[in-house]
């Protein structure tokens, strides 16, 4: 049928646009589906039984439904309930991080007393505070199709989260992990069952009203104790020389093999006859292991094949005495970090790659008797890059790796937390918002105070221990240091009996400090600084000057300060695939390093496009490499320990000591090459600077916080005639911002008159005169106090001399004093 052409009037047709059909259309599904829910439901459960048809026989009508049956019923039905209404998002990366919903998930928080070091398997009698993360047994199940990755910092809650997918889904007693628990924790008449029931009670305690037995009582039912499970750490897979490393490697392998066979003899478990083979090779393969372990550690670099048998043995028995089983592997690249940090020859280093490429190939590819598995570790090692090895992983990515991986997060957080699959996995991780809310709600019973000062505390923790980004999810907090804050403070509330504000206050500001840092070591990190110095102190500038300037923009700066610290540009990393063994080559890399760092915790995702420091306590330990770079680990160590003030009182009182021992432990520390001129020792200097400043040496002594704002040092870019090496703007002696300005010029002191005392001064003296005859105070307008310094440099040597000056107001004429105290 022919249309004619519309030549406009009343009735008219808009063109639609593509997205605006879109939303039409979606909402006429919407509506359409709505009305016609009944017979949906008819046509699911016609589906469900057709599905169902691969792996049983139809249902006849009126039969029984299996427990399967009525799981995947119970699953499809909560699916058809949840009807996401469509989203328009922004096209940029930057608009679309802005959508990403802060973490949240069903919660559930027992016990009142907090304590750091809180266990899996402590009893709930004892009233200690745990939260639960239960429903990391169903994400895992939903989510891992044959083998998964996961890779977090360390004290993310790995361990913790693998303790119970162990005792949730194994069938063995698992003594080891439920010894310490008290028989009293089950019912009485209980006393008389063997030991797998006894096991199994306490382990029903365990998860009793948790969120997976509350929520999926199916799942639960179905799964609990089900599947043998093969659990090991590789945290103790280290060695000083290879054959070290192939011991402690094969020790591990053998203590599991142990704790396997003494179960079997303390359940008196029947052994299937065609389990029995398999047994005495399993067995054979030990006592093998056994006899080569009493040999010379030079000795183990023939054994390279052992810690591979005895694997393939325990397998096999495993397989044939239980089934397929689960493998939980914690701490895999420990192996790989101790090999790529090893002072080996690079033989030996390959060899012992080779030996765990074969095991990972074995444990995770070749696996026939593989029914799921599971990778925890905190780095991506590539072991794809390792020959054929283990290809067959699925990275399930808490930290986004690409552009295209956070645009497609950020699309699919719209929706809300589903309680299971990839939500359920990913928000195990750490703490969110709503667990460390009720964490502070239960420790009220143990110390009430907290409850009055609640908005105070959360303020604290936020700043202190929040900011991480997690798969879908935003603004997560660190388990254990917020576990430490929390059982600090109430040890410190107990203490006094004060409820003043300020009280409180200091209180609280005294028990927020870094704990997460003190669990482990930056030595990775470390060794970029000593390889690759310069660089380092550059990007741990940037860095530090971006996470200063967002504080500052979300206290509220003020428009003098804004003025004076221009907020810097954001750190960028656009891709984090990279391989973490081998970046650091002598060819520094700065996307490498910034994975280092994100992967370990040090940095997290702003954007799409770059990266930021967390929170203040990982900013006090980027403080801490920053002036180890500039200052040399010992002066930064004692950096820490000067009074408030300590550089900014000597200069009031015109004394630069402590000022050339910091200059001479800057250029002392970064080179000490003689084609070195003033501007290499500015800059170096301007590094030391700003290093101290932010230990509070640069704030006024009747300060109480660090204002960095106010102390780090700037570069004026105009003076009088010319202008000099460097200028900066500190409190002055009436604790006024920005009013004491220094201004230092540089001589550079050639490497043959390195010792000559009184050719020192005098090229110190000619610094100082250059500043008063070029009149380059200029520069400090509005300044009411100043001090001119010229400092002969150079060689591991310095001198300085100095003049301080004061005035009345703003256009007053400078006059010399001795000091401004």
């Amino acid at each position: 049928m022919d249309v004619p052409p519309n030549h406009g009037g009343i009735g008219q047709a808009t063109p639609e646009s593509p997205t605006e059909h879109v939303v039409r259309r979606r909402r006429m599904l919407v509506a359409r589906n709505k009305a016609q829910q009944p017979e949906r439901k008819l046509s699911a459960k016609r589906r469900m039984d057709v599905d169902d048809e691969p792996v049983r026989k139809r249902r006849k009508p009126g039969s029984a439904r299996t427990p399967r049956s009525r799981a995947i019923a119970g699953v499809r039905a909560r699916r058809r309930e949840c009807v996401y209404q469509p989203t328009v998002f922004p096209g940029t990366p930057e608009k679309l991080s802005k959508t990403l919903r802060p973490s949240g998930s069903p919660t559930r928080v027992s016990g009142t007393k907090v304590i750091a070091s809180v266990k899996f398997t402590d009893a709930g009698t004892n009233s200690l505070c745990k939260v639960d993360k239960s429903l990391v047994c169903k994400g895992f199940w939903e989510t891992i199709d044959e083998v998964g990755r996961i890779c977090l910092p360390r004290r993310s809650g790995k361990t913790y989260n693998l303790t119970q997918l162990l005792l949730f889904f194994s069938m063995s007693p698992e003594l080891d992990y439920l010894e310490a628990m008290p028989d009293s924790m089950i019912a009485e008449g209980s006393g008389e069952a063997d030991v797998i029931a006894l096991c199994r009670k306490k382990r029903e305690c365990l998860f009793k009203d948790s969120l997976l037995q509350t929520m999926y009582p199916e799942f639960y039912a179905e799964n609990f104790m089900k599947y043998p499970v093969l659990y090991i750490s590789l945290s103790e897979c280290k060695g000083a020389s290879f054959g070290t490393f192939i011991r402690s490697l094969c020790d591990t392998l053998a203590l599991v093999t142990k704790k396997w066979l003494e179960e079997i003899e303390v359940t008196e478990a029947k052994i299937a006859v065609r389990s029995k083979y398999p047994l005495d090779e399993l067995k054979r393969k030990l006592q093998t292991y056994q006899n080569a372990s009493d040999l010379p550690a030079r000795h183990m670099s023939d054994y390279t094949d052992l810690a591979q048998s005895l694997f393939q043995a325990l397998s096999t028995f495993i397989a044939k005495q239980y089934g397929k089983y689960l493998l939980l592997i914690d701490e895999y690249d420990i192996p790989f970090i101790s090999i790529h940090l090893a002072k080996w020859s690079d033989e030996d280093k390959l060899a012992a790659l080779d030996v765990m490429k074969a095991l990972f190939q074995d444990m995770l590819k070749d696996n026939k008797y593989l029914l799921k598995g599971l990778l925890f570790g905190v780095f991506e090692i590539p072991l794809t890059e390792m020959g054929s090895g283990a290809n067959n992983i699925k990275d399930i990515r808490m930290i986004p790796a690409e552009e295209s991986d956070i645009q497609g997060s950020i699309l699919t957080a719209a929706h809300p937390h589903s309680g299971c699959g990839m939500d359920a996995l990913t928000d195990s991780f750490w703490f969110n918002a709503h667990e460390v809310e009720q964490m502070l709600d239960n420790s009220t019973k143990w110390c009430a105070r907290i409850a009055k000062h609640k908005p105070l505390i959360l303020r604290t923790i936020k700043k202190w221990y929040n900011g991480y980004y997690i798969g879908r999810f935003r603004g997560k907090y660190n388990p254990w240091s917020v576990s430490s804050f929390i059982e600090a403070l109430c040890g410190l509330l107990s203490q006094t009996t004060s409820d003043k504000e300020a009280d409180i206050a200091a209180i609280t500001k005294s028990a927020a400090r870094a704990y997460w840092v003190t669990t482990g070591t930056t030595g990775l990190i470390e060794a970029q600084i000593d390889r690759h110095r310069s660089q380092f102190i550059h990007l741990a500038k940037r860095l530090l000057c971006d996470y200063e300037a967002t504080k500052s923009t979300a206290k509220g700066a003020s428009s003098d300060q804004t003025s004076l610290e221009p907020s810097p540009p954001p750190v960028p990393l656009m891709s984090t695939r990279l391989n973490l063994i081998n970046f650091d080559s002598e060819q520094f890399s700065e996307p490498g390093l910034l994975t280092l760092c994100l992967y370990a915790g040090y940095l997290t995702r702003r954007l799409s496009t770059s990266v930021c420091i967390p929170n203040h306590e990982v900013y006090q330990v980027w403080l801490q490499l920053f002036a180890r770079a500039v200052l040399g680990t010992e002066l930064a160590d004692n950096s820490t320990n000067n009074a408030r003030g300590a550089l900014l009182t000597e200069l009031w009182q015109n004394k630069t000591e402590l000022l050339c021992t910091l200059a001479t432990s800057s250029h002392g520390v970064l080179s000490n090459h003689n084609n070195y001129v003033e501007k290499d020792y500015a800059n170096h200097v301007a590094n030391t600077i700003m290093a101290v400043s932010r230990f509070g040496m640069l704030t006024h002594p009747n300060q109480h916080t660090v204002e960095v704002s106010h102390v780090v040092p700037t570069r004026e870019n105009h003076s009088g005639n010319g202008r000099c090496d460097y200028a900066m703007r500190l409190f002055s002696s009436k604790n006024q911002p920005n009013q004491f300005g220094v201004l230092i010029e540089f001589k550079l002191i050639e490497s043959s008159h390195r010792k000559d005392t009184a050719y020192h001064k005098e090229r110190a003296e000619e610094g100082l005169r250059q500043v008063d005859v070029n009149n380059y105070d200029a520069c400090l307008v509005g300044c009411l106090e100043r001090m001119d310094i010229g400092m002969a440099i150079g060689n591991s040597a310095v001198y300085a001399v100095s003049k301080v000056y004061r005035r009345l107001n703003a256009h007053a004429k400078w006059e010399e004093v001795e000091n401004l105290i």
